[in-house]
């Protein structure tokens, strides 16, 4: 069986303390983001090579089915032209009858103002949106975030659980 009594009563030992204490939860701030880095109890600092993020704590898709209509936005299109002015024609007719030449003069008046009504035209439009639809969920960590962390038993990995 190799090794002494006192050997295995320590090893049983051991093992009993860890199992009672399986985990400890500790609490850390985002001090760098790139790299990752976690820093806890101002004394420890985890880089990514020793953190095991879930989903609360980075950004990742997910598809979703939706049902939506967007609100509907008014565009005012209200435009008008404005003609204004006069036509005028002035005619007169003078007829000389001189048997060598005969003079016609011919003078008309005419007078016209114009003018071009002014259309309002009022849109609104709204779209649906609906079907699956993909997503992304923006958790990702910052710096200054503070993080709630497991320290796995056997102490070198810890899992980034969430942010407070």
């Amino acid at each position: 069986m190799g090794g002494s009594l006192s050997e295995v009563i320590k090893k049983m030992a051991v093992g009993a303390n860890d199992a009672t204490a399986p985990a400890a939860v500790l609490f850390g701030t985002v001090t760098s983001v790139n790299p990752l880095e976690i820093t806890v109890e101002q004394k420890l600092k985890l880089t990514k090579e020793f953190l095991v993020l879930t989903k609360n704590v980075k950004d990742y898709e997910v598809e979703v089915s939706v049902d939506w209509e967007t609100e509907t936005r008014q565009l005012n299109a209200n435009h008008n032209h404005e003609i204004t002015g006069e036509i005028s024609v002035n005619s007169n007719a003078n007829v000389n009858p001189n048997p060598e030449s005969i003079n016609v003069s011919i003078t008309n008046e005419i007078n016209n103002s114009l003018g071009i009504e002014t259309k309002n035209i009022n849109l609104s439009h709204n779209h649906s949106i609906s079907g699956r639809k993909k997503m992304t969920i923006h958790n990702g960590l910052r710096v200054n975030d503070e993080v709630i962390l497991i320290q796995q038993q056997g102490g070198s990995n810890f899992v980034v659980l969430d942010k407070i």
